[in-house]
């Protein structure tokens, strides 16, 4: 039985200045982080007149909510940061998105309208960058890119990033040669997409959502995988990946949404300890 935790407020607001990168400039931004640990509304301490609030954990320990982190700093758009903690997640988080997950979106001066979901956040950001006449590549207007990226997305979530969690959370030493072929196949579809496109980036010379979707992923496997497997990825077999691993990392944008190394060991401690299934990605039984 899930304990119910009452967890008093802790409301903290930091003035921070963050670069923002896009293709064609660099623009600076201050952002506004709001640190909210239960029976609180959110809205309390932002500037209303603020376009977007970001919700995400604390520490930037989520990879689905550094996609969307990611998204609304290489496009420039001011944004707060609502830190969100605490299982069961608060109501007055629930009562903004129900479903109680990170990342999500609140747009106070467009009615307080909520969107959720990382792929959808991250088109959505795109889009409404598009609506306000500002230029951006992490999502081209032409169709077939747009396709491109969208079947890249789907094999992280649907091909590789199973067969990631289910080769870290093997306990079974005689599958793990097995498991780990498992990731590495699916690992070469993002090699096979960098040789096809000559790089730096899946897509070519522009850093797209087809990055941002994948990148959060693979950074933690180069970690964990090393902590817990003793695994490189061999440079034989991924060369272009591995640099394109180094290009990302000195991205302004992933800098800033990254973990420490010392941190996603300590987080990913817990997850292989517990045999945590992530949402279903682990498939040992």
């Amino acid at each position: 039985m899930m304990r119910t935790c009452i967890l008093s407020l802790v409301f903290c607001t930091i003035q921070l200045t963050n670069a923002f990168v896009s293709a064609s400039s660099t623009t600076y931004h201050r952002r506004v982080i709001s640190e909210l640990r239960g029976g609180y509304d959110a809205t309390i301490g932002a500037d209303p007149s603020t376009p977007l609030q970001f919700f995400t954990m604390p520490g930037n320990t989520c990879p689905y909510a550094q996609r969307t982190h990611i998204t609304l700093q290489e496009l420039g758009l001011p944004f707060d940061v609502t830190e969100v903690s605490g299982i069961p997640k608060p109501d007055w988080f629930l009562s903004i998105n129900p479903r109680g997950k990170v990342p999500t979106l609140r747009i106070p001066t467009k009615n307080y309208a909520v969107v959720y979901e990382s792929a959808i956040c991250n088109e959505f950001l795109c889009d409404y960058a598009t609506s306000l006449q500002q230029e951006q590549t992490l999502m081209p207007s032409d169709p077939f890119i747009r396709a491109t990226i969208r079947l890249l997305n789907d094999h992280c979530d649907n091909v590789f990033a199973k067969t990631q969690f289910t080769y870290l959370m093997n306990k079974e030493a005689d599958k793990d040669d097995e498991l780990c072929a498992e990731m590495e196949s699916a690992l070469n579809t993002y090699e096979e997409a960098l040789v096809e496109s000559k790089g730096p980036y899946l897509l070519g010379d522009d850093f797209t959502l087809a990055d941002v979707h994948v990148f959060p992923f693979i950074q933690r496997l180069v970690i964990t995988l090393k902590h817990y497997k003793d695994y490189e990825l061999p440079s034989d077999k991924f060369p272009k990946l591995l640099a394109w691993i180094e290009t990302c990392l000195t991205r302004e944008s992933v800098k800033e949404s990254t973990m420490s190394k010392e941190k996603t060991i300590e987080v990913y401690g817990r997850f292989v300890n517990n045999d945590y299934k992530f949402g279903g990605l682990n498939k040992n039984k």
